[in-house]
C-alpha cells in the first residue's frame, strides 16, 4: 500500500479517504478487483468489522464497495458550516481561556468565507 494512503477508522471524512486511496489505486495501475482486496487493509477498528460482515456476495464490485461505504459512514463527511455561526461560540463557565480557543478552532475549522474581522 502507497504511504499516503492511511487507515480509516470511521472518525474523517469517508470522501477523503476514497479520493486518496482511488488516486493511489491509479498511480499502481490496480486492476479493478483488487481495487475492493486493497481497500480492505485500509480499514481499522469498527470500520474493519463494518466490512466484515457484509452480506456475502452483496459487493459485485469496487463501484458497489464504495456505494456501501459511503452509504454508511456518509454523516462522517465534513460540511461547511455559515461563518455566521461564529457569533454563537461562547466561553463556557469555568472553562479557560485556552481550553475556549482549542473549542473555537475545532469549530471554526469547517467554515469557509469568514471575512477576516470575524
Amino acid at each position: 500500500m502507497p504511504n499516503n494512503v492511511k487507515t480509516y477508522d470511521g472518525t474523517g471524512d469517508p470522501e477523503d479517504h476514497l479520493k486518496v486511496f482511488q488516486a493511489a489505486a491509479q498511480v499502481e495501475h490496480w486492476a479493478m478487483p483488487t481495487w475492493c482486496h486493497m481497500f480492505n487493509s485500509t480499514l481499522i477498528g469498527a470500520v474493519r468489522v463494518w466490512f466484515d460482515e457484509l452480506p456475502a456476495e452483496s459487493i459485485d464490485g469496487y463501484k458497489d464497495l464504495k456505494a456501501a461505504f459511503l452509504s454508511y459512514f456518509m454523516q462522517q463527511k465534513k460540511y461547511v458550516k455559515d461563518p455566521v455561526e461564529i457569533y454563537n461560540i461562547k466561553q463556557k463557565d469555568g472553562e479557560t481561556i485556552k481550553e475556549f480557543m482549542e473549542c473555537f478552532k475545532t469549530k471554526t475549522g469547517r467554515m469557509k468565507g469568514a471575512p477576516e474581522c470575524m
